[in-house]
Formats: structure tokens, sequence, C-alpha cells
């Protein structure tokens, strides 16, 4: 398998850059597969310490942003746990139930390799649950030599932000031969709170350092692969979440190994991750009148993967089993009162046991991949309590609402908690290439997603939603079915020596869509007068939603190109649409994307690297009504950038992100939960960061 660019090396866009996130590149993989399209962007074009914040100029994905670290994947209106995200191919789940600790949050952007997402439907080997999409992020470990000698290289990259004094580093080393390999990488970011025109993000500020270690060893066909790593997180803020990250400490390890046998390509890749995780609302912010809260979580989750390919005359067939184990505790505490404590999630397990099998065929003109998986899915919890207080405390009757939370918890002890799905995914792709130049694409697919644990083991309201930053309370649901999805995808691309265009468009299905509605009474007073007065209680007078299936369809498409005006300019962008609504009612799906075009003008002499970019995004008032989802108005910036090549080994940086320091604000960021901020009231939807000088080099030796 190899790569190969659309352009002259000249053009390296074909989605548009945006110089505080990302400078992506596209290329195609060409094998028995020819049409399976990655869109890429690489380290040393992602200038953000937050790696997902490279997706917003990426086809089709997006960010939704509830910190400086918090970017939770989005792609084609799908997000959080519908996208299956993994990183140097293992899938890492979330230490918390707010997905403070997104999966891209473990790569930081100065050690990535490249940052892919496949192209509309996944293939059913990509992951075990792809109904959304999928994501690979890769760490840069070093290459084999062809050399018994020994090779020793290493890399500096840094880069810096005048808006939140924020400065992303990173040191590598690795020594190498044709048949070792090992090395240690280290980065440390660190940023003050944002601004924007006009005013302050209070608690945006954010810190964090990863170290790892790695060897590798390769001999003939065999090739093993080892990594150990710490993921050390800091104060950092969440200001759409109603707390902010005090302490993540990560241990994170994995190991691939593959070898030949049987005219096989056989492959192994296990591992392991082990969150501790700390948050509270007082650190980083004022603390809300309800007193002081902190939440001690954990999550720690095992993964394998073996699977065998046998290639054969213009085909590849691929069979293999993945097992996963994810286990997360949560336990929330008043640091003013010894005894406080909810016990919102105890030993919430998930375990996914998959098979799968993958035929690719090429014949002539004409290419398809038929796939097929089958997952089963078991999830249990432990029994809960809680305990609020005795006595009255202010205008609250403590030893009544530890009463009402136990009897919450006593209902939801004497459910069934130990639950089984067992779901199929199907997958057939299909492309024919009319010409040299001119190439369409189809796939067809159906999915299955089971519920994550606060979907279901939600007992007590609260805001601990994976991230929907609503500001809303909600209650899982036991009896939650698995979402099924019907998608078909349709697609042209057409490039040639100077230029390239490629639309895809999507039309998907979701039976059984999970999504918070309104509480509806249980017919237990008691219980519902409980869920009542926690509901208020936690979300300044906002109903319970309680997750439930409903059913939702998304569509739209992508549309982007490229052109090589002379030898040293080159223009390009990417058009992009998705509307989300439930199919069972009159409403939109909650934080989709408004229409968005991404347009860049590249200049590229010698040394010398100039790139201005505008994103233009259109209003949104396609919105969900059951989230009380705020409309947001239409807007344009623009960011400039420029490198210099000073040798092989140095080059150093310079750009304006926000160039005409824009006032605005994105309608996938939060809204402002940080009491005491006189620029943004709470409730309010956080703004866009105001205009920042950037600062970076790179050295290689």
């Amino acid at each position: 398998m190899y790569k190969r660019h659309l352009l002259a090396s000249a053009l390296v866009l074909t989605q548009l850059p945006v110089f505080a996130d990302a400078l992506p590149t596209v290329s195609v993989e060409e094998s028995i597969w020819p049409f399976a399209v990655h869109h890429t962007a690489t380290t040393a074009d992602i200038h953000a310490a937050d790696t997902a914040s490279a997706l917003q100029a990426l086809a089709g994905a997006a960010v939704n942003r509830n910190g400086g670290l918090t970017g939770i994947a989005q792609y084609r209106g799908s997000s959080g746990d519908r996208v299956n995200v993994t990183i140097d191919g293992a899938s890492i789940g979330s230490g918390g139930p707010n997905a403070m600790d997104t999966p891209l949050s473990y790569i930081p952007a100065s050690q990535l390799a490249s940052l892919a997402i496949v192209r509309g439907t996944a293939s059913v080997s990509e992951g075990q649950e792809t109904l959304g999409g999928h994501i690979a992020a890769t760490s840069y470990q070093g290459e084999f030599t062809d050399s018994a000698a020994a090779d020793l290289n290493g890399r500096i990259h840094t880069n810096w932000h005048s808006q939140n004094r924020g400065s992303s580093s990173s040191l590598q080393i690795i020594g190498a031969n044709q048949n070792y390999k090992a090395g240690f990488s280290g980065s440390y970011d660190h940023a003050e709170d944002s601004i924007f025109a006009g005013g302050n993000i209070d608690s945006t500020r954010y810190e964090r350092r990863r170290h790892d270690v790695f060897y590798g060893y390769r001999q003939q066909d065999t090739e093993v692969n080892i990594k150990l790593g710490q993921n050390n997180t800091g104060d950092s803020g969440t200001p759409a979440l109603p707390m902010d990250i005090t302490a993540i400490d990560s241990d994170l390890a994995s190991v691939d190994a593959s070898t030949q046998a049987f005219d096989m390509l056989l492959s192994w890749h296990s591992s392991y991750s082990d969150i501790d995780h700390t948050m509270d609302n007082f650190s980083l912010r004022p603390q809300p009148v309800m007193g002081p809260r902190q939440t001690n979580a954990t999550g720690r989750q095992v993964a394998h993967k073996l699977m065998a390919t046998r290639t054969l005359d213009n085909s590849l067939i691929r069979i293999g089993t993945d097992y996963s184990d994810t286990t997360h505790h949560a336990l929330l505490t008043n640091p003013d009162m010894a005894l406080f404590e909810i016990q919102n999630f105890n030993h919430a397990e998930r375990t996914i046991s998959g098979v799968f099998a993958e035929w690719q065929q090429s014949r002539g003109a004409l290419s398809w991949e038929l796939g097929a998986r089958f997952n089963r899915v078991e999830m249990a919890a432990g029994e809960v309590s809680a305990f609020l207080g005795a006595g009255v405390s202010g205008m609250m009757d403590m030893g009544m609402m530890t009463t009402m939370a136990n009897m919450l918890a006593m209902a939801f002890n004497n459910s069934k908690r130990h639950l089984t799905d067992h779901n199929r995914d199907l997958v057939l792709k299909m492309a024919y290439q009319l010409s040299d130049t001119l190439s369409v694409n189809a796939s067809l697919s159906h999915k299955q997603r089971a519920p994550s644990y606060q979907e279901r083991y939600l007992w007590l309201p609260l805001q601990a939603t994976g991230g929907l930053a609503d500001g809303y309370t909600y209650l899982g649901n036991l009896d939650l079915e698995s979402e099924t999805a019907r998608e078909l995808n349709l697609g042209l691309d057409y490039r040639t020596e100077d230029g390239y265009l490629s639309l895809q468009t999507f039309y998907r299905e979701v039976d059984d869509y999970i999504q918070g509605t309104l509480y509806q009474a249980s017919g237990n007073m008691m219980i519902d007068n409980a869920v009542a007065m926690f509901a208020a209680m936690m979300s300044s007078g906002n109903p319970a939603l309680q997750y439930n299936n409903i059913n939702a369809r998304l569509y739209g498409g992508e549309l982007t190109y490229g052109l090589q005006l002379n030898p040293h300019w080159s223009l390009s962008g990417s058009l992009n649409y998705i509307r989300g609504q439930r199919a069972d009612s009159d409403d939109d799906l909650y934080r989709i994307a408004p229409l968005n075009h991404r347009i860049a003008l590249n200049y590229q002499q010698d040394q010398w690297s100039v790139r201005l970019v505008s994103e233009m995004f259109d209003q949104q008032p396609h919105v969900s009504d059951y989230n009380r989802e705020a409309k947001t108005s239409g807007y344009g910036v623009l960011h400039l950038s420029a490198s210099y090549d000073l040798s092989d080994a140095l080059q150093l940086r310079a750009g304006i992100d926000n160039l005409a320091d824009k006032r605005y604000r994105d309608h996938l960021a939060g809204y402002n939960r940080v009491r005491g901020n006189e620029d943004i009231a709470v409730g309010e939807r956080l703004y866009g960061t105001g205009r920042s000088a950037i600062l970076g080099l790179t050295y290689h030796w």
C-alpha cells in the first residue's frame, strides 16, 4: 500500500486550513480498494494544543467545544460515543462521566503523526461501534532504517499564542536501525484564560503533560511495537460544564504485533488505560450558591484485537475478533461536609465481544467491499447510595433530600442492571472509474450502537451526560434499545494534474436514536417528586430530561476542491452542509454545525510558504426545542500564516489568527456556566477567541 497526493507538492490542501488549528492533506490509499479516501492532518500543520482543533478543517468534521482541551469530535452531525476515535489503534474510554478528557485529549497535537477521518461509511474492521464514523490519530514513534548501524535523531516542536499566553512544546528522541527502534517523547501544554473581542472567557486555562517511551522490533515479516505512556492534565477549565478539571492522571499502554503465517498477515493489538479524574466547581471559578462539589471518577479499559488478512488475485479478505472491557466509577462529594456522598456510578461496566469479516475485490474499473460484524454488548452496574446530610442547611432540609435520593437509589438497585445487546453491522461499498479523471462511489450500511453507561445507569438527575453541555439534568433509562442506522452515501471524484473536485452526499435514518426527552411521570408520586426536586436544584429550575429512544434522520454532504493556479499559487476549500432532524416529531437534533465554507489561498516558493484562510459560517436556525438550544448568527473570520525553512533542519512560523478580531459565537461552543464574568452572562453561548499572534519553530537533528 502506498499513498499518492492528489496534486503537486505546492497544493497540499483539499480541505480548508485554519491557521490556529490545522493544515490538512488529503491522500488516496491505493491498494485493492483504490478509493478509500482518508482526510488527514499532520503534526507540523497543527498550531493548537488540542488535537481535536484540527478536525475543524476536515470535510464533514467539527468540534463540540467545552474547554481548551475538551473538544468532542463530530462527524456528519454525530458526536460522542457515536464516533469511533482511536489513538495508535486503541480506543480510550473517558475517565469522567462528562467527557472532559475526550479521546483526542490523550494525544497532544505536538506529538501527532497524523489525524485521519475515513470518508463516509467506516469499514467493519475499523472499530467495534462506528455508527457515526471513524477517526484515527497516530503518534510519531520513529521508523526502522535500512542499515544495521544505529541512527539517532530528534525533534523539538513549539508554538506560542498571544491571546491566552499559551504554549505547546514537545521533544522526541529516537534511536533505530533495521531491526530495533526505541525512543522517548514528552510534551507540555499551558495557557491562561482566553480572550475575545470585547472581554474575557473565564475558566479556559489549561495545563497538560504527556510522556511516552516506545520500543520496536522487526525481523523479516515479524514486527512488534510496545508503548508505555502517562498523560497528566492539571487545572483546566471547561466553562460549558458545571465543573472544571483539577486533575486527570492516566497510565496508558499498547502492544502491536504482526507476522506472516499460512499465506496470511496475522496482526494483534492490545491496549490498556487506567484513568483517575478529579473535577470540582470552586477551584477555577466562583463557588455556586449550592456550595462546593467535587467528583472523583475513574475509568479502566482493556482491549484486544486479532485479525487475519489474506491477499488473493485482485482481492483481499479480512477476518477478525475484538474485545473491550470498560469500567467506570464516579463519586460526588462536598468538601465542606465529610459525610456528603452521592455514588453516581458504581462499577458501571460495558463489555463488547465482536467478530467481523471483510471482502474487498477489484475487477477492471469496478471495485467493491462487503463487510459484516456481530457485537455482543454486555452491561452491568453495582448498587448505588447517597447521603446528603441531616438536619437543615439554609433553606434545605438535608435529611429529606437524603431520603428522597435514596428512594431513587433503591428503585435503581432493585432493577435489572445486567443487560445484553446483540448488534449487527453490514457494509457495502462500491466505486467505478469512469475515466482517468472521473470516478463515482456509493455505499450502503446498516450499523448499530448500544447505549453508553451514562445513558443507561444515570439514576439521579445530574449533568453527567458525556459532554452534552445543554444545562439540563438527565436520567438514565434501563429500557433503552440499541440505535440502528441505515445509511446511503453517493459521491463523485474528479482530479487532474492541476486540480480536483469531490462531491460526497449522505442520507442516514436512525431508529431508536437516543436523546433526552422530558421525564414522564412514573406513577409513583414519591419518585416523581424526587426527580423534580433534584432536577430543579441541579439545573436552575429546568425540568429533568430522560434518555429515550426516538427516530431521527441526518443528511447532507461535502464539496471539496483545489486548483493549482501556477507553480507558486494554489486555491483550496470545502463546503459542508448537515441537517439533523427528529423523524417522529417536528424538531431538530441538538448541536449540529451550520452550513460552512472554508477557502484557502496558498503561496509557496523555495523556503517560503504563506497562507490566507477565510472561514464562513451561516446562521443556524435549526435548533433543538427539547434542549432549548439557542440559535446563532452567521459570521466570517480570516487567518494569515507564514513559514520559512532556514535549513533542512529548522523551520520558523508566524501568523495571526482571527485577523480582524471578529466577535463571534461558534454554534458548537457550549453555554457559559461560570458565575461572575461581566463579559458573558451565565447561560449565554461562549464567544470564539479573539485576535492572536502565533509564533513557532521546529528543529530536527
